[in-house]
C-alpha cells in the first residue's frame, strides 16, 4: 500500500523523521493506522442501555462495591461474530456507578480474573513498560495491569488510579500502589463523569479494550429542576472502533501516536438506532474515543434533502455542575455543532415532540487528527489545507534542540502536488439513529429546557489568585523513535521541577500549544473554569464552557486560561493530554498539592 501524506498531516500526526527517513515514519505513523474494517449495515440493532450497578453491601457510612475487571465476548453487530473484550462485570461499557452528593463510598476493583497476556501487543518502546521507567523500583512489570482512574472526582492521591498505581491479576502492584478499596467521598458537584483505566504505558489499550464505565453523581438541585428522568434519562458513551472480519478488536501492534477507528461505537454496540417518543428526553453524552474529537449534530433523514427540519440539542450541563445558561445547539442555535473532546461531557435535552414517525441521525463534522475548528474559541485555527506555504517562523515551539535529526534532505521529494493524501484517517460521519414513534406512552410533564432556573453556580475568584503559571504544549522530534508529545517541554518520566500549589490556594494556568495538534487537557483533583481563550487567552469562552470543567480542548496556536482551587486533598496528582496515545508517550507532567514550601515549574 502506497501513502501519500501532506505535510500538515505529517506534521499533525508526528511523522517520525532523521535516521528513519520519511517512509520509516509513514509506515509507522500511518500505514497501521488506516486499515478498514468491514463495511457493515448501518442503525439496524437498538441501543444497548447500561444498567446501574447496586453496591455489593450497604454500610452505615459508605456503600461497598466490589467491580470485577474480566475477559469476555460481546456482540456488537448482527453481522460481526462476538468480540473479545476487556470490561468492568463483563459488559462494555461497564455498568453504572451513581453515588448521591456528599455520601461516600467504597470500591474495590479486581481485576484478579484478567488473562496474564494483553490482548493486544505491548509495545516496550514506550516508558512504564520496564522497571528502569520508574524511580526507586526494580520489581517486575507484568504485561497485564490496571490502575482504575475516577475521571473527574476530588479523591485522596491513594484513591485516584494514577498511572504507577498499577497492579497486576497475580497481585503484583506498581510502586505507588497504596490500598485496593478506594475511598470516594462524592464531596463536590453532581456531574456525569467516567472511570476508566490509567496504567502507565498502556492505559490506550486498555480502555481500547474496553475498561471504561459510567460515574454519576447525583444531587437534589438537580432534582428540583423537572429535568427527563427514568427510561427517558439515557447515558450515550461514543467511541471510535475499527473491527475484523472474525469480530476482533483492531489496534496496531507498533506505537502510533494517532491511532482513529472507522466504526462508531455507542453504548457497546455499532452505529446503533434508538427509538424514542415524540417527547422529551434527556442524554448524557461522554466521548470516551482515545483521540478522536466529535463535532455533533442532527439531520432529518425523513426530509428529501436532508435539511434543517431538526429539533434543538439543549444543552444545560458540562462536565461538572451546570453552565450558566441553558445553550441552544444547532441550526438556529447559539452554537450550530456540539463539539466533544475525548473525555469531555455534555448533558442535554432534545424534545423530539414535533417530528413523530421522523428519522433523525446523529452526525460528526470533526476532521482526525483534530486541529481545531474555526469557531472555536472565535479566532481562526489551523483547520484544512492551511499549512502550505508553513515557514520556519511557523515553527515557534519546536526549539532546534527537539529537531534534531530532522534534515532537509527529509523532505525531498515531497513536493506539494503529490502530497494529497490518497489514503487518510477514516472520516467517521455517522453515529447513531434516532427512530421517532408516532405517539407517546404517557404525558411528558418535565420542564420545557429554554425555561430551566439552573442553580447559580459558585465562580473562582480572579481577586483571590496567587499564582498564574505558564503551561506549554509542544513536540520533540528525535531519531529511532515516535516523537513525543511534551506539556512544559518535558515528559511524565523527566526530572526538575513540577508545579507545587498549596492547599486551598486559587491558582490561573495559562495553557499554550505550540503545536499542530489539537489536545484535550485534564486536571486530576480539580474541576476549572475556562476565563479566556484565543491567540492570547483574551477572547471569551464558548457558550457552552461557561460552567465546571475538568478536561479542556486546546487548538494549535491557541492560549486557553483556566482558574481552579487546589482544595480537599494534599498530594501528588497528574496533569496531562486525553488522546491516550499522547498520554502514553508521554504528555504527562505531574503536580502536588502541598502544605508547605513549593517551586515552580
Amino acid at each position: 500500500m502506497t501513502i501519500h501524506i501532506s505535510r500538515r498531516k505529517m506534521l499533525a500526526a508526528g511523522g517520525t523523521v532523521g535516521s528513519l527517513g520519511v517512509m520509516g515514519a509513514l509506515s509507522l505513523n500511518f500505514i497501521e493506522a488506516t486499515e478498514s474494517s468491514l463495511n457493515l449495515e448501518k442503525f439496524i440493532q437498538p441501543l444497548p442501555i447500561p444498567e446501574v450497578r447496586e453496591p455489593n453491601d450497604e454500610g452505615d457510612d459508605a456503600d461497598y462495591y466490589e467491580i470485577s475487571l474480566q475477559e469476555f465476548k460481546q456482540k456488537v453487530h448482527p453481522d460481526l461474530p462476538a468480540t473479545t473484550f476487556w470490561g468492568f462485570d463483563g459488559t462494555v461499557p461497564g455498568p453504572i456507578i451513581k453515588a448521591r452528593r456528599n455520601e461516600q463510598i467504597n470500591v474495590l476493583f479486581d481485576n484478579s480474573k484478567l488473562p496474564e497476556d494483553h490482548l493486544f501487543e505491548v509495545d516496550d518502546l514506550i516508558h512504564g513498560t520496564s522497571s528502569e521507567d520508574y524511580d526507586n523500583y526494580d520489581g517486575p512489570i507484568p504485561e497485564v495491569r490496571t490502575s482504575v482512574h475516577k475521571h473527574g472526582l476530588k479523591v485522596e492521591e491513594a484513591s485516584d488510579g494514577q498511572g504507577t498505581a498499577w497492579k497486576a491479576p497475580d497481585g503484583t502492584t506498581g510502586p505507588r500502589f497504596v490500598k485496593h478499596v478506594h475511598d470516594i467521598p462524592n464531596r463536590q458537584k453532581r456531574m456525569t463523569g467516567t472511570y476508566h483505566d490509567h496504567a502507565l504505558g498502556i492505559s490506550r489499550l486498555n480502555n481500547y479494550a474496553g475498561l471504561n464505565g459510567f460515574y454519576i453523581i447525583e444531587s437534589e438541585e438537580e432534582k428540583e429542576l423537572n429535568l427527563p428522568s427514568g427510561e427517558y434519562d439515557i447515558p450515550l458513551m461514543i467511541q471510535d472502533k475499527t473491527f475484523e472480519e472474525d469480530g476482533t478488536l483492531h489496534y496496531p501492534d507498533s506505537f502510533v501516536e494517532n491511532f482513529a477507528g472507522d466504526t462508531a461505537f455507542v453504548n457497546g454496540a455499532v452505529w446503533p438506532f434508538l427509538e424514542v417518543e415524540p417527547r422529551r428526553y434527556r442524554f448524557r453524552l461522554v466521548n470516551q474515543s482515545n483521540g478522536r474529537t466529535f463535532d455533533l449534530s442532527l439531520t432529518n433523514d425523513t426530509d428529501d434533502d436532508h435539511g434543517h427540519n431538526v429539533p434543538t440539542i439543549y444543552q444545560f450541563a458540562p462536565d461538572h455542575g451546570f453552565l450558566e445558561d441553558v445553550v441552544p445547539i444547532g441550526p438556529h442555535g447559539d452554537l450550530e455543532s456540539l463539539l466533544l473532546a475525548p473525555f469531555e461531557r455534555a448533558e442535554v435535552i432534545i424534545d423530539f415532540s414535533e417530528y413523530a414517525g421522523e428519522t433523525l441521525t446523529l452526525t460528526n463534522d470533526a476532521e482526525f487528527p483534530f486541529m481545531g475548528k474555526g469557531d472555536h474559541g472565535d479566532h481562526e485555527m489551523h483547520d484544512g489545507d492551511d499549512m502550505e506555504g508553513m515557514e520556519e517562523d511557523d515553527m515557534e515551539g519546536m526549539e532546534e534542540d527537539d529537531m534534531e535529526g530532522m534534515e532537509e534532505d527529509d523532505m525531498e521529494g515531497m513536493e506539494e502536488d503529490d502530497m494529497e493524501a490518497d489514503n487518510d484517517f477514516p472520516d467517521l460521519a455517522d453515529i447513531m439513529q434516532f427512530q421517532v414513534t408516532d405517539s407517546v406512552d404517557e404525558q411528558d410533564n418535565s420542564a420545557d429546557p429554554m425555561e430551566l432556573e439552573l442553580p447559580d453556580r459558585s465562580r473562582y475568584n480572579e481577586n483571590a489568585v496567587q499564582e498564574t503559571r505558564q503551561m506549554t504544549m509542544g513536540m520533540r522530534m528525535k531519531d529511532n523513535e515516535p516523537d513525543l508529545h511534551v506539556l512544559n517541554g518535558k515528559t511524565f518520566h523527566e526530572g526538575g521541577d513540577y508545579a507545587q500549589p498549596h492547599l486551598g490556594t486559587t491558582e490561573i494556568w495559562e495553557l499554550e500549544n505550540n503545536g499542530h495538534h489539537s489536545h484535550p487537557i485534564h486536571l486530576h483533583l480539580v474541576d476549572f473554569e475556562v476565563i479566556g481563550r484565543g491567540p492570547d487567552g483574551t477572547h471569551d469562552p464558548m457558550p457552552n464552557e461557561r460552567g465546571s470543567k475538568d478536561t479542556v480542548l486546546v487548538d494549535p496556536g491557541e492560549t486557553v486560561r483556566i482558574i481552579t482551587q487546589f482544595e480537599g486533598f494534599a498530594g501528588k496528582y497528574m496533569w496531562h493530554c486525553h488522546v491516550l496515545e499522547h498520554e502514553d508517550h508521554a504528555m504527562m507532567r505531574p503536580f502536588e498539592v502541598v502544605t508547605g514550601n513549593s517551586s515552580k515549574e
